[in-house]
Formats: C-alpha cells, sequence, structure tokens
C-alpha cells in the first residue's frame, strides 16, 4: 500500500478562509501571510481536489512511493494531519490520489478570497472529489505521534514506510478509522474507563433530547409515542388527528451554531423515502436549555429548513449522513 501523510494547518472545512473558518497551526508561512495554500485543499473543482502541503526541499521523493515513477505517483493515500489541541490529528485523507514530485502550477478558476485579494494556490496532489473525505472538526481524534521513530517529526510529508512496530500498527488502526468514519462511525481509540464515561454522558444527552422533543411535540397538543426499540428508522411518532409525523431525534450538548449530527443509514434511508412526514429534530445544548430545532423538507429549494429560525440542514452524504446547523 502506498502511503502518505502530510502536514497541513488547521481548518475546519478547507473551502477557503472565511472569519468563521481561518487557518491555525500553520507555521511561519501562514503566520506571515494569513493563510496557507492547502486553504482550499477540499474544495471541489471541475470534480476534482488538489492538495498543498508545504515541503522543505520543494519537492517529494515519489520514488519511495513507487520506485518506477517518472513525474509522479498514482494510487496513493494520502491522509492529512494538523495541529490541534489534542495534538497532531488526522483531518481527512485522499484515496487513489496523484501524488506529484514537483509543485504544479495554479488552476485557472481554483481560488479563494482573502482580505479583498484573489488567491490562486499552487499544488501537488490530486483525487476525485469523490474519494476524498473530511473529518467534522468535533471528530478529528485519530493522533498521530509524530515526534516517535518513524513518522517523520522533521518533515512536512512522511511515508510510513518503515517497518518498524509501532508504524505497522499505526497504519493497520488507520485504515479501521477511515472505513468506520466513512461509515459514520468515530470511534474512541481510548483505552481504560475514559470510554464507559463519555458513553454514559452520550446516553444522558439522548435522554435529555428525547425528553426536549417528546414536550416540544406536545406543547403543540400532539401525542407522542417512543420507538425507539424497535429500529424503524426515526424516534418518535407524533399524532394530532389524522396528521402522524415520524420524528428522530438527535441531541448534542454544543451551541446550534455548525452543530453536527449523524444519521445512521436506516434513519437516512427513512428520511429520503418519507420527507412530508419525517422530521430532523435536534436538541442542541442538551443538558442545559434543550433547544429544539424542528427541520422539514422544503421540497421548493430542496433542503432541510426549520421554520422557526430559518436555518437549514447542510447534508455531507456517505453511507449515513453528516448533518451541519447553518
Amino acid at each position: 500500500m502506498k502511503l502518505l501523510l502530510c502536514n497541513v494547518s488547521w481548518m475546519k472545512y478547507y473551502a477557503g478562509v472565511t472569519s468563521d473558518d481561518t487557518p491555525r497551526h500553520g507555521g511561519e508561512y501562514v503566520h506571515q501571510h494569513g493563510f496557507g495554500h492547502e486553504a482550499i485543499n477540499f474544495k471541489p473543482h471541475n470534480g476534482k481536489v488538489y492538495g498543498f502541503v508545504e515541503l522543505r526541499t520543494g519537492t517529494i521523493n515519489i520514488k519511495r512511493l513507487d520506485p518506477n515513477a517518472e513525474k509522479c505517483a498514482e494510487d496513493v493515500l494520502v491522509a492529512w494531519r494538523a495541529r490541534s489541541r489534542r495534538g497532531s490529528v488526522i483531518v481527512g485523507w485522499y484515496k487513489h490520489a496523484t501524488v506529484y514530485s514537483q509543485l504544479q502550477q495554479p488552476i485557472p478558476g481554483r481560488s479563494f478570497q482573502y482580505r479583498r485579494r484573489t488567491i490562486s494556490p499552487w499544488w501537488i496532489i490530486k483525487a476525485d472529489h469523490s474519494d476524498a473525505f473530511i473529518v467534522p472538526p468535533q471528530y478529528r481524534f485519530f493522533g498521530v505521534p509524530v515526534s516517535h521513530k518513524g513518522f517523520g517529526s522533521q518533515t512536512f510529508v512522511s511515508f510510513l514506510d518503515s517497518g518498524h512496530d509501532e508504524v505497522v500498527s499505526f497504519k493497520n488502526k488507520l485504515l479501521q478509522y477511515m472505513n468506520d468514519a466513512e461509515s459514520g462511525h468515530y470511534p474512541s481509540l481510548r483505552q481504560g474507563k475514559k470510554p464507559l464515561v463519555d458513553q454514559v454522558h452520550k446516553l444522558k444527552i439522548e435522554r435529555a433530547a428525547i425528553d426536549a422533543a417528546s414536550r416540544y411535540y406536545g406543547d403543540q397538543g400532539y401525542d407522542v409515542i417512543s420507538v425507539e426499540r424497535e429500529h424503524v428508522g426515526y424516534d418518535l411518532e407524533a399524532r394530532y388527528k389524522s396528521d402522524t409525523l415520524l420524528i428522530e431525534v438527535k441531541g448534542t450538548n454544543h451551541r446550534a451554531d455548525h452543530a453536527t449530527v449523524n444519521l445512521s443509514p436506516n434513519e437516512y434511508r427513512k428520511s429520503k423515502s418519507r420527507t412530508r412526514q419525517y422530521r430532523i429534530c435536534i436538541v442542541t445544548n442538551a443538558l442545559s436549555v434543550g433547544q429544539v430545532n424542528d427541520f422539514l423538507w422544503d421540497p421548493e429549494e430542496g433542503v432541510w429548513r426549520d421554520e422557526n429560525t430559518g436555518k437549514r440542514l447542510s447534508v455531507e452524504e456517505a453511507t449515513s449522513a453528516n448533518m451541519t446547523i447553518q
């Protein structure tokens, strides 16, 4: 397996520099200029994504990926890492990528705005947009032990090609993490008693969300019953006269601004097949105020919208779906 680990600055979405998404922990260049050329590493352009990584020598030794490569190495798994409060973590990846030995010229039309300037970034890696995956910021906890032997602590790229036991184990865990994340699952890598504490906390949030949603619909005159244990693709049924709503409830202890939740494959299939009846009820600040965000399908605009606030859901389809309040 050809694997390349690339270091970039921390951003939420890598889709351009905005007031809500500025690069951090990016080294001297980002500190001086306020941006890095990786700022749109995950923004699609004509069906492709183009990645930039800072290089000390200006080149990537692609012979370590493919001894027969000349200008580029094909079918490479590129993992992007960035420094965070948790240390160095994986923020996303490209599968089946093409890695060039030299930086490539900016592509016409591929740019972003920064302080009224149009920035056309250089790049050195490309992949199909369908082969790119960005980890939602709140789930970026897969750590990279960059200071350990074999992980390229002094470089911006690492090939992870040593046979050291820790490196081999890391690669196996990374592949499993990628598969889980693409299915909408973000298992914690912590060991010992901590996951149990996290699970208890998660259950408290889920219970608080169900209670808040039940009160919300009950206050509107609906008779609310729980169908959580029946695994039908939603949690509650709310009935009023001849009207029946199918309500999937998601809870988070975060604020509504850009809160992200996950629908299981079954839940997401149900949401698409019965959009007239289906409601996605996201309860934010679940353990305190319990703010209910009630989303229903708007067929005219083709979005999930909360009629009370005007907010809508941004949907990232995978096997499941990540949904972000905007």
